[in-house]
């Protein structure tokens, strides 16, 4: 990748695979729900939250506001469409399983709460695995080809300023 912004937000997916991985290992088993006190369910759900807060609509809300404006720009509105309505069904899974994690890293896990937490788990690994597939095969190639040197500079800039 010769593309500085390219990359960044390639290394962002790769980080988001390892980490859907992980949950979904975590959430495979039905029973008996996990003690959130143990320090790897602990480590997981912290680790869970922070991506599927503030890091994921960070990456989002970046993508949607330079990069697909870009793309809609050199006639790429079908791809635009289609991760921006990704983003807006992931968006709320994101957000449901961020919170369930809160209230069990200070409660604990029920078993509805735990069959609850496994469900939304499955929806959104799914859901966003498949994303950021899409956008290794598509938006990060398209980028790649369109971006000049003093864009990927400025835009590299500007989303390292917001972390």
């Amino acid at each position: 990748m010769s593309s500085r912004i390219v990359e960044v937000l390639h290394e962002e997916h790769v980080a988001t695979i390892a980490l859907i991985d992980r949950l979904a290992q975590a959430t495979a088993a039905a029973a008996p729900p996990p003690a959130a006190a143990d320090p790897a369910i602990a480590r997981l759900l912290r680790d869970v939250a922070a991506a599927l807060g503030d890091e994921l609509g960070r990456h989002f809300d970046f993508e949607e506001r330079p990069l697909f404006e870009r793309l809609a720009d050199d006639g790429e509105d079908e791809i635009v469409a289609q991760l921006v309505a990704e983003h807006a069904a992931i968006r709320p899974l994101a957000a449901t399983l961020a919170a369930f994690g809160r209230t069990a890293r200070e409660n604990g896990f029920t078993a509805a709460s735990w069959t609850e937490y496994r469900t939304t788990a499955a929806q959104l690994c799914a859901s966003l695995r498949a994303h950021v597939e899409i956008e290794e095969q598509m938006l990060l190639p398209l980028l790649e080809e369109s971006l000049d040197t003093e864009t990927d500079a400025r835009w590299q800039a500007e989303y390292a300023g917001n972390l």
